[in-house]
């Protein structure tokens, strides 16, 4: 294994780097990068926990979310096995955990080593971060927490004779989409909290302490979250959410924030966790109707926010008309950005982890392809007989294509799925069916 040794320090090239992937993240890839809790942020030295539901991204969020500061990121020791991809990682100050399940045993000895790194990088007045779960949580839930996080949270107090007051802070992420770009996202930050009440068990039972801190953990993210413990029902859950938010919220529920989503997806939660213990019959009911109407929505291909709509023949014909009003502009965002928007889906449709779809987008697309297609179409730029400075425009422009280009291709695809609906509504005995569930749904959900 390479060494990991002053993997914080600040490097220029890092700097640089860092500030266009801040701006594909925040800007390129996401409609609307929402953060909740700054004030929450402690000065230094903390801990960031967070939740793992989406890949890469998941750590991309805090790294970038919080750009005041530098922080050290763990992730799955599997991914170091390739000395120069474990290079380029060190680079991203990244740093890797071992699990049995992916290097085997002969490799956990290393995790004494990059605990210990991690401890002293806190004590340095740095910042560390990591995924207590130690594995991507399919299903939308929380899962337990191992106890790597708490080994180095105990040893960076250990080493500065328990002086240190090192605070863990909790986050989590919460995603509108999983998949693709030009959607929402909220990074959550929670309050901080000190693990002092514990150090005297640390000192005569450790492991015992790792316990009671995972557990203390999980109680500060899991407020943070979307956590759809209900395993049985996850699914019909989950595409519970939205139908929720319309019955309760109306026309104003597509323009909620992400942290008013977040609330209205936990208060539903909690709702269906009640209407399960007090009235299970109806529970079932929810459940077993949820599932009829998603599998009638899948077998449609339509999605939920055109389920209901009464679509006009003058509304179609103004869309229509704005429709081939943006196609020249479309056309031109789509010769200058498809190339670059393309080359991620050559990895993501071999991908076995469809969930690691988006991460493979924007690490891929957003963090390589664009900025190296940019730069060959404004060396290509100098062919054109202008000023040289129109190359410079030419360039700041392609770095803000991309983000006319997805709205466009979103505005063209929810125009299409329009017209199919349109020409369906009426007609479709299916369509009609799922018509008449989601209105059952919506109306016993106005009542709950």
């Amino acid at each position: 294994m390479i060494d990991f040794t002053n993997i914080e320090k600040r490097r220029a090239s890092y700097e640089i780097y860092y500030l266009w992937v801040w701006y594909a993240l925040k800007a390129l890839f996401f409609r609307k990068f929402e953060i909740k809790g700054k004030e929450n942020i402690p000065d230094e030295p903390f801990l960031i926990i967070c939740n793992h539901q989406n890949g890469l991204i998941d750590a991309m969020l805090p790294v970038f979310g919080i750009p005041n500061h530098r922080m050290v990121f763990i992730a799955r020791g599997d991914i170091f096995k390739k000395d120069k991809v474990a290079k380029m990682l060190k680079w991203c100050r990244v740093l890797p955990a071992f699990r049995v399940r992916d290097t085997g045993k002969e490799n956990l000895g290393e995790n004494d080593k990059i605990f210990e790194l991690a401890a002293n990088i806190l004590n340095n007045g740095k910042i560390v971060g990591l995924f207590p779960e130690a594995a991507l949580q399919y299903d939308k839930s929380m899962g337990s927490f191992k106890k790597g996080f708490a080994r180095i949270a105990f040893r960076a107090e250990e080493i500065s004779n328990f002086n240190l007051h090192l605070k863990v802070l909790p986050m989590a992420n919460y995603y509108e989409n999983f998949y693709s770009a030009g959607h929402k996202v909220l990074l959550n930050i929670g309050k901080p909290f000190e693990f002092g009440e514990l150090f005297d068990t640390y000192r005569e039972h450790p492991e015992a302490a790792y316990r009671q801190l995972a557990l203390k953990a999980q109680d500060h993210v899991r407020p943070l979250m979307l956590d759809i413990a209900d395993k049985e029902n996850n699914e019909q859950l989950d595409s519970l959410r939205e139908i929720y938010r319309e019955a309760k919220q109306g026309k104003t529920a597509r323009r909620m924030r992400m942290s008013e989503r977040l609330a209205s997806d936990q208060t539903m939660l909690e709702n269906f966790r009640k209407l399960k213990e007090e009235k299970p019959e109806k529970f079932v009911w929810f459940m077993e109707k949820t599932k009829s109407y998603s599998d009638l929505l899948a077998e449609l291909n339509f999605r939920n926010w055109l389920v209901g709509r009464k679509l006009s023949f003058f509304e179609m014909l103004l869309l229509t008309l704005l429709s081939l009003l943006f196609a020249p502009f479309y056309a031109v965002l789509w010769l200058l950005n498809i190339v670059p928007y393309k080359i991620p889906e050559l990895v993501v449709k071999k991908l076995k982890d469809k969930r690691m779809s988006a991460s493979m987008r924007l690490g891929i697309g957003a963090v390589v392809s664009y900025p190296v297609w940019n730069l060959l179409l404004f060396g290509l730029s100098f062919i054109i007989p202008w000023p040289w400075w129109c190359s410079l425009i030419f360039l700041a422009l392609l770095t803000v294509f991309p983000i006319p280009f997805i709205a466009l291709r979103h505005w063209f695809l929810k125009f299409y799925h329009r017209w199919r609906y349109f020409a369906r509504q009426g007609k479709d005995a299916n369509l009609k069916k799922a018509q008449n569930l989601k209105a059952e749904l919506v109306e016993e959900l106005r009542l709950m």
